[in-house]
């Protein structure tokens, strides 16, 4: 038996016939990297979620004492933000300048979604962290320069920011592998919630009644974008009035409406 599992070590590398093998503990520690550490601690995050990374777990997976750890990371709080500077680089802030702004922060809330669904987890440590690092700066600017030359002021726009990422960070945090997105994912599940639905006492619930199965439907990137739209048509609006009073001139005379008969009718000033 032993012989067996020595030829069997051979044959994967890992025997006497390597004099240097590729696979021992010592070659393992020498290639321990800040970009491994990170890397390894990402994985755990998104197997198990914030509250699974430890610096023992994570040295276990890596093969080392949690002392060697600390020559790459000070803290796990500074691990935890080196983790979410790797993912939020995964979102393309390049923005088209093909598109009006709407297109732009609407395609770049796309992005951002799509990366944080990608890594089950880190929506809810970017929720409860705020790291200001180059990736989140990035990020934050992208957002905010088409909002900036949509033409809203200075406030305005850090609102508008704030609004839709927090709006895609929230929509994030309820992924596809929730409870409630995997019940309206299955089929005969959503079928008898549906029913379900529909069966309530319409005196007491008649709205859910009539429209639940419509809020309770497989159609995640539907609400999204809907949502999405919604929010931008609402920030267009507020520039709607700006614009226009910016375009007419200020009026020293007695203040003028149209007629019904489409003429102008001519009013005291206002006091």
């Amino acid at each position: 038996m032993a012989s067996q599992r020595q030829a069997a070590a051979d044959d994967a590398g890992t025997g006497p016939l390597w004099f240097n093998p590729p696979g021992g503990e010592q070659n393992r520690r020498r290639a321990l990297t800040r970009d491994r550490v990170v890397a390894e601690a990402l994985a755990i995050i998104s197997a198990g979620g914030a509250a699974a990374l430890s610096m023992r777990a994570l040295a276990a997976r890596l093969g080392v004492v949690p002392a060697a750890l600390y020559r790459h990371v000070r803290s796990k709080e500074q691990l935890y933000d080196l983790v979410l500077d790797r993912v939020l680089a995964e979102v393309g802030c390049q923005a088209d300048p093909a598109l009006p702004w709407t297109g732009q922060v609407a395609a770049l809330a796309r992005r951002l979604r799509a990366v944080l669904e990608d890594h089950p987890g880190i929506a809810a440590l970017l929720q409860a962290r705020d790291p200001v690092s180059p990736a989140s700066l990035a990020l934050a600017e992208a957002f905010l320069a088409p909002l900036r030359a949509a033409g809203l002021p200075g406030r305005q726009a850090a609102l508008a920011f704030r609004l839709i990422y927090d709006y895609t960070l929230g929509f994030a945090l309820s992924d596809r592998t929730s409870p409630a997105e995997q019940r309206v994912q299955d089929t005969a599940t959503r079928a008898e919630l549906h029913a379900f639905l529909r069966s309530l006492p319409a005196d007491r619930f008649p709205a859910l009644a009539a429209v639940g199965a419509y809020a309770w439907a497989d159609d995640r990137d539907q609400r999204f974008t809907a949502s999405l739209d919604t929010l931008i048509a609402g920030l267009q609006a507020t520039l709607r009035p700006r614009a226009r009073d910016a375009s007419q001139p200020a009026q020293t005379g007695p203040a003028r409406s149209a007629r019904p008969d489409g003429r102008a009718r001519t009013s005291p000033p206002l006091p």
